[in-house]
């Protein structure tokens, strides 16, 4: 006999699991689905999927995201300074998002305007300091190097759609530091990595 208040819940969540993500949902059983809604409700919770220059969020770190305009599901965040110094003007930034469907990547520039005076009151008084601007750049392809395989993927506005080939790649990566070329419009490449803390957080989001 089916014990229907124990059972319904877990259909819904394989429902909404299933409009978020079919190919994920198959590969999982009820009992998986299950083991995977409980420890998701012990994951921190992002409220946007949105990438930005001074965004709050865990750092590689598997969170729960829910977003008023996409729904819920898991994802981990991770952020790269190149240049070492994060506010040192001309300094770049790649800033990600790897879900179970998609990656975003954002590309952030730091610039600056030099400030040297200002006016008031009758008199010119120096000021040394900077306007500090940040700037973004649009990522036409991403490419990833997972062991001795080249993953190129082509998408708009710095969204890639991951295949369930890739999502097994990212999941059985090696523990460590990944490399990833992104081509930006126009042409420009930008190397970077995603730390380690990230790709040992894939196995929980792939």
């Amino acid at each position: 006999m089916i014990n229907l208040p124990q059972t319904i819940p877990v259909l819904l969540l394989g429902t909404s699991l299933a409009v978020l993500s079919p190919q994920l949902c198959a590969a999982f059983t009820v009992q998986e689905i299950a083991s995977l809604a409980q420890a998701s409700s012990d994951l921190p919770v992002v409220k946007s999927v949105g990438l930005s220059p001074n965004m709050d969020v865990p750092w590689s770190k598997p969170v729960r995201i829910v977003d008023p305009f996409e729904g819920e599901f898991l994802g981990v965040f991770d952020r790269n300074s190149l240049g070492g110094n994060l506010y040192r003007e001309g300094s770049e930034q790649v800033l990600s998002l790897w879900t179970p469907s998609s990656i975003r990547v954002l590309v952030t520039v730091i610039s600056g305007q030099a400030t040297s005076s200002f006016y008031t009151a009758g008199r010119v008084y120096p000021r040394p300091d900077f306007l500090r601007f940040v700037t973004t750049k649009k990522v036409d392809k991403l490419l990833l190097k997972i062991r001795e395989k080249v993953f190129q993927l082509d998408g708009s506005t710095g969204t890639f759609a991951v295949s369930q080939k890739l999502a097994t790649a990212l999941k059985n990566a090696p523990d460590e530091n990944l490399d990833i070329r992104l081509v930006l419009e126009g042409g420009e490449t930008v190397d970077s990595e995603i730390g380690k803390g990230t790709v040992k957080s894939w196995r929980k989001i792939y």
